[in-house]
């Protein structure tokens, strides 16, 4: 019986201390599977933009990304600080990867038919995440004063969710605006609560100090957002019954933005941490969000062109390309600011932080005027062009630096 008590408390173990986080922690096979499970979950999204591409679809895509990100970040900040290799942590991981995916059976249609299906998903959701927060509390009594509020705020938010099934709409959807802004709002907390405490004061930097395995795990999401831009490419290029010379050489250029955008974020921001202090680190989250609710727009916007490749019917899909591109690029230049870069790269980091925004205005100006898919879509590429030269110079001097 001891026997088996002691072997229990090593498969089960207690959530791991914030104190005892290191820089060599690495990103663990479960946490990529978790991160898998919200591919199909994205998808659903972008596809649902794709078909109703207008203020209205615009404006539900980002509501429900928000919920979606929102998600996202919590199970990862959550298993990056008190994650451990043990049966516990793989059971949580697991319950909240079957809520992932309840949120996405119920995901089409979720401001709609399916509101209370994903309602009552995405309260399980926080239910879990609101347990696994107060337990941080139990167990490290230097935690216990941000533990608890905050998995207090969360547990509202659980209920604002629940009670939204009983109401009518629309205004089950004004709790659950309420309570994204409260989750939205909840990192900055600890600020409050740190402001007069000391001992607070001194476990907030702790928390503010982030390892590579996060960074890794931003840049992870990152690709998968990516996907769905070639994704948009394939599908809406194999789903077009009229395969000329225009198609494929728009879905050469289409291809070569995911490119752009992939080497502007993994040239310019991945593998940084922010720069020391607990401000630092909210931003480099905060800004992230503009960054992959662009990307995956972008998917969405050149899978509605390759459908409906006809200069009439693409003047959504045409606003909706050059905006998301845009905050992409700005996005990437707000945080090109707050993350640490090396000194030798000093040069490069100063021209990038005009070009990468005057290329998004190059871009977003391209909406006053009148071209044909196929020429928007290679002058996008050509403009992403200028800031992935820069970005390009940063990884040649890295390389020249390490060989």
């Amino acid at each position: 019986m001891k026997l088996l008590i002691k072997n229990f408390r090593a498969w089960w173990q207690v959530p791991r201390r914030i104190s005892d986080n290191g820089p060599d922690r690495t990103v663990s096979f479960l946490e990529l599977f978790y991160d898998l499970v919200y591919v199909v979950l994205i998808a659903q999204f972008s596809h649902q933009l794709a078909h109703n591409i207008s203020w209205h679809g615009i404006g539900e895509f980002v509501f429900l990304f928000i919920i979606v990100w929102w998600a996202w970040f919590n199970g990862t900040i959550y298993h990056d600080l008190h994650g451990n290799y043990d049966i516990r942590t793989r059971t949580f991981t697991f319950l909240q990867m079957f809520a992932v995916i309840a949120m996405a059976i119920f995901a089409h249609d979720a401001i709609g038919h399916n509101a209370n299906g994903f309602a009552l998903a995405y309260a399980f959701f926080q239910l879990i995440l609101t347990y696994l927060w107060w337990r941080t509390g139990v167990h490290d009594k230097d935690h216990r004063p941000l533990a608890v509020p905050y998995s207090a705020l969360f547990l509202l938010n659980t209920i604002l969710f629940v009670v939204s099934v009983f109401i009518a709409e629309p205004y089950k959807y004004y709790l659950w605006f309420a309570a994204i802004v409260i989750s939205l709002l909840l990192p900055l907390l600890p600020l409050k609560i740190a402001r007069n405490n000391p001992a607070v004061q001194e476990h907030v930097r702790k928390l503010s100090v982030i390892n590579p395995a996060l960074v890794e795990r931003f840049g992870l999401f990152t690709i998968i957002v990516l996907g769905e831009v070639i994704v948009g490419v394939v599908v809406g290029v194999s789903g077009n019954h009229h395969l000329d010379w225009e198609i494929w050489i728009t879905a050469l250029f289409a291809t070569l933005i995911a490119i752009g955008l992939w080497w502007l974020y993994f040239d310019f921001i991945s593998h940084k941490a922010p720069r020391r202090g607990v401000n630092y680190f909210n931003f480099w989250y905060y800004l992230h969000l503009p960054v992959v609710l662009g990307i995956t727009a972008t998917g969405a916007a050149l899978l509605n062109i390759f459908e409906h490749f006809d200069a009439e019917q693409l003047m959504n899909s045409k606003y909706l390309l050059l905006g998301s591109v845009a905050s992409v690029l700005l996005g990437i230049s707000l945080l090109g600011k707050v993350i640490q870069h090396p000194d030798e790269h000093a040069m490069f980091i100063k021209w990038g932080n005009w070009i990468v925004p005057l290329s998004a205005l190059a871009i977003f100006s391209l909406a006053f005027f009148d071209l044909s898919a196929m020429v928007l879509i290679i002058l996008v590429a050509f403009i992403l062009l200028i800031p992935v030269i820069n970005a390009l110079s940063i990884w040649m001097n890295f390389v020249s630096k390490n060989s």
